[in-house]
């Protein structure tokens, strides 16, 4: 059978049973909250999914990051009450814990501990497993909505006159029992959207249907987590957070740790490493690269408490753009959103967040052509959909590109957004307006633009003055002392 990274067959797009019908493949977050857009559209969404899904909150297969810290954005989280509106309390109810970020988490940054900040910015700390459970629940009593478990998509079908995808093959994927897979069969769909993650066969698909190659833009830092589950402490007189973030400060020390409360009384424990400098898996190790950390508050928080799990260990991390909306040709009838048109390092938790934007984004379409009359799909949704993940990218890959070294003309937006980002957090540590602002850019409430505004540019921009006259007239270090310094850094950890 043709591989099914490269299968493209031509059919008729005149099949009357697809002309309501429209098709997602993959039941993550992006899949969900597309075909729940999808049904206010279309007489029939079906969701194709090669895993089975739980009939519970859990981890599953398919979202092998879903063992790690999952942190949902302000604005994913608003996004998904307009969505969803007793959401929010469904996951309360299940033990979701209601975390002010203002107050409640602390943050010690690269120059240090962020001040708290008020009160007010509230948001879910739940499991991965648990939030995109609810969702589901409620995407699947849409009575529009069917999912197909246990299938994988092995191609587009398509029509070239008008170059318009007109459905998928699906089959069966092989099952413990038979060890076989089944043939593939033909569905025709009205509109196909891949939302099938980090292993989409989209860039694939499309060559197969003539058009050109997807240029990418990969960006690894080669980070790698490992994670735990802890039952929650007794309140001890030194803590006075419910979640703790403890990072890094690039190029000496590429190690972070950050703990957060979900559901269960139960914290998530994730240890990161970057440069390939990697988190044990076994239990002296996990504690020890722990005890590394530049402050010793998170080792000592789990030190004495009762790990509920074993330790999940996760290395595929690398931030990936596809250009989908440079293409010059592109089919009517299909799209291509969430990671599989834009993969985060799951760190920066943007992935949700992005996910529900394009959703958003994708019913905005939809409604539009309605008024057009015209074929859904297209250059203008894929770029739509770009301009919706650009922020974050531009967010994330900074300080990625900062842990590898890397430089270049591509990402020099990236590389000028982290180097202010991180004199922005120097002047945070003593001004909680200025921390307010960072969080409130971080969860995308706010656009990029708010960090620089003339007053806080200003002030930046004096301190970058100030580092850049110290270091003209700071004694110079000898040559001799630096490499016993920096190989301190990196036995110890700290600095």
């Amino acid at each position: 059978m043709t591989n099914s990274s490269t299968q493209a067959t031509r059919v008729p797009c005149d099949n009357p049973s697809s002309a309501r019908r429209a098709i997602v493949i993959g039941a993550g977050m992006a899949g969900l909250l597309a075909a729940h857009r999808l049904a206010g559209h279309f007489d029939e969404v079906w969701l194709v999914e090669r895993d089975a899904l739980p009939d519970a909150p859990g981890p599953r297969a398919g979202v092998p990051q879903g063992h790690y810290v999952h942190q949902l954005l302000m604005r994913g989280q608003r996004t998904l009450e307009a969505l969803f509106p007793d959401l929010g309390q469904t996951l309360l109810d299940a033990g979701a814990v209601p975390l002010d970020w203002y107050r409640s988490v602390r943050w010690f940054g690269a120059a240090g501990w962020m001040p708290p900040a008020g009160e007010g910015f509230v948001t879910w700390s739940t499991s991965r497993g648990l939030l995109e459970f609810a969702v589901r629940q409620r995407v699947l009593a849409e009575g529009r909505v069917r999912v197909l478990t246990g299938y994988e998509v092995t191609g587009l079908r398509f029509d070239a006159a008008p170059e318009r995808v007109c459905g998928v093959a699906i089959r069966r994927r092989a099952g413990r029992s038979s060890g076989h897979a089944g043939d593939a069969t033909t569905v025709p769909a009205a509109f196909v959207v891949d939302a099938s993650g980090r292993n989409s066969h989209a860039p694939s698909w499309l060559r197969a249907m003539g058009l050109d190659a997807v240029r990418e833009t990969v960006v690894d830092a080669r980070v790698g987590y490992a994670s735990r589950l802890y039952a929650v402490p007794k309140r001890s007189i030194w803590r006075d957070w419910q979640a703790l973030v403890v990072h890094g400060r690039p190029p000496e020390c590429l190690r972070s740790g950050t703990i957060f409360p979900i559901e269960g009384n139960r914290w998530i424990v994730t240890l990161t490493g970057a440069g390939g400098d990697y988190p044990p898996g076994d239990d002296d190790g996990f504690l020890a690269f722990a005890h590394s950390l530049r402050v010793p508050t998170l080792h000592e928080a789990i030190a004495h408490a009762e790990p509920v799990s074993p330790i999940r260990q996760f290395r595929r991390t690398e931030n990936r753009l596809r250009h989908f909306d440079e293409m010059a040709r592109w089919p009517a009838g299909f799209a291509v959103l969430g990671d599989a048109a834009c993969s985060f390092n799951p760190v920066y938790g943007q992935g949700m967040t992005i996910a529900a934007l394009s959703a958003v984004a994708l019913d905005a379409h939809l409604h539009a052509l309605r008024r057009a009359s015209d074929v859904p799909g297209g250059l203008a949704l894929q770029r739509a959909l770009a301009q919706v993940a650009r922020r974050a990218w531009i967010f994330a890959t900074g300080v990625d590109l900062r842990q590898t070294g890397t430089r270049g003309a591509e990402h020099w937006r990236a590389q000028l957004m982290q180097r202010y980002v991180e004199l922005l957090l120097g002047l945070a540590v003593d001004d909680a307006a200025i921390y307010r602002r960072f969080l409130r850019v971080m969860h995308m409430v706010e656009p990029p633009a708010a960090l620089f505004v003339p007053t806080v540019a200003a002030r930046v921009a004096w301190r970058l003055a100030s580092q850049h006259v110290a270091l003209t007239f700071a004694p110079r270090r000898s040559a001799s002392r630096y490499p016993r310094d920096l190989a301190s850094v990196k036995k110890n950890g700290r600095k």
